[in-house]
């Protein structure tokens, strides 16, 4: 058994240093390949490079949540390439020893990076995300020829509060809106007070709205109770995201990027308890659990299919885990964009979790066929 358990070890160290050059690589890659997209847009809106450096370390985070996958299956079919071209794992069949416990260290390293995965994903990507989104909006309120997008329609998460903004002016940290429309719904309440006024401020999550005409409303709607204040303060705060004017590609960034599974959760079983169940808010859910157990998928899925690759050398094994991202990532992004559209024909569980499915039966399947 302490035989074993220093196999175990040893299998695990051979993935460490592919494991670390394969996420930095890919990182790097991604982040050049990002910047060179956006060139046109940092050049258009004259951004200086203190704040294209300010932008890359700020989306860096989110790419790095992204690619652990990646670099799980790039660490896992070097090591297996290699192992298996010095004739070790040869030596450990010879030894009576199974494929599935040779490559059980894999899955327990692929539990493992899933699980930091899924962590960082909940703390640090959304910080990262929401200090991303504050730094295209100081950026977009520093270019003096543009000016925020009229008629906008903003909700709260709880769906409690439902803004209509004609117009807006920035001035610094102050945000002036005209011909505001403010819709609040509280729970247990049918029909919504409506507050109307001609202008409203908007400073660090707080509305005051001023010349505010409040209407209420009861008994199906017939009845009207009319009110006039001075001004309404309002807590409702909007996303940053709201007053981007600049926008950039980034791979698979939505608006559900800056926020946890833990913020999600509750609020969709709130909306469906409410009757707002929203298929693109449960999308969003399942994929913040898929993407990070993507990582044992691969750690399924890349040792068997390398150990059959493996005489052809290490760059076989590099091609193939690229092979495998590659065909992984696409049918993820067609299931996101065809439940997003289509719900009715891909539900949210399929279409978040239908390519984990898929691949874990490959890899199992394959190393089936194997022993």
């Amino acid at each position: 058994m302490r035989g074993m358990t220093r196999l175990d070890r040893y299998l695990m160290r051979e993935m460490v240093v592919p494991f670390l050059i394969g996420q930095g690589a890919v990182v790097l890659m991604l982040t050049g390949t990002v910047l060179y997209n956006n060139a046109d847009t940092f050049l258009n809106y004259q951004i200086p490079a203190a704040g294209v450096a300010r932008i890359a370390l700020c989306f860096m985070p989110y790419l790095v949540g992204l690619t652990m996958p990646v670099a799980t299956a790039i660490a896992l079919s070097l090591a297996v390439s290699r192992m298996a071209r010095d004739s070790e794992i040869t030596a450990m069949r010879a030894a009576g020893i199974s494929l599935w416990r040779i490559f059980r260290p894999a899955v327990v390293v692929g539990l493992a990076i899933s699980a930091a995965d899924f962590g960082f994903a909940e703390v640090v990507v959304p910080w990262a995300n929401r200090q991303y989104e504050r730094t295209m909006r100081e950026l977009s309120q520093a270019v003096r020829f543009l000016a925020p997008q009229e008629r906008q329609v903003v909700q709260s998460p709880d769906r409690v509060y439902t803004l209509y903004v004609n117009r807006m002016s920035l001035h610094g940290p102050l945000t002036q809106a005209y011909d505001v429309t403010l819709m609040i719904a509280k729970p247990g309440t049918k029909l919504p007070v409506v507050i109307q006024a001609p202008l409203a401020d908007y400073v660090d999550g707080h509305w005051l709205l001023h010349d505010a005409r409040v209407h209420s409303y009861s008994n199906g709607g017939t009845d009207e109770v009319f009110t006039h204040a001075k001004s309404v303060d309002i807590p409702f705060r909007l996303a940053d995201r709201v007053f981007n004017l600049i926008y950039l590609q980034l791979p698979l960034y939505s608006p559900a990027a800056a926020t946890s599974f833990r913020e999600m959760l509750p609020r969709a079983l709130a909306d469906a308890r409410a009757g707002f169940s929203s298929p693109q808010n449960w999308l969003d859910i399942h994929l913040k659990l898929s993407v990070p157990l993507s990582c044992v998928v691969f750690a399924l899925c890349c040792p068997p299919l390398a150990l059959r690759l493996s005489k052809a050398g290490n760059f076989v094994g590099v091609l193939l885990s690229i092979s495998l991202v590659f065909v992984y990532w696409n049918t993820l992004l067609a299931a996101k964009i065809i439940g997003s559209r289509y719900p009715d024909i891909l539900p949210p569980p399929v279409a978040g979790w239908g390519q984990n499915v898929l691949f874990s039966a490959l890899g199992l399947w394959t190393l089936r066929r194997t022993e």
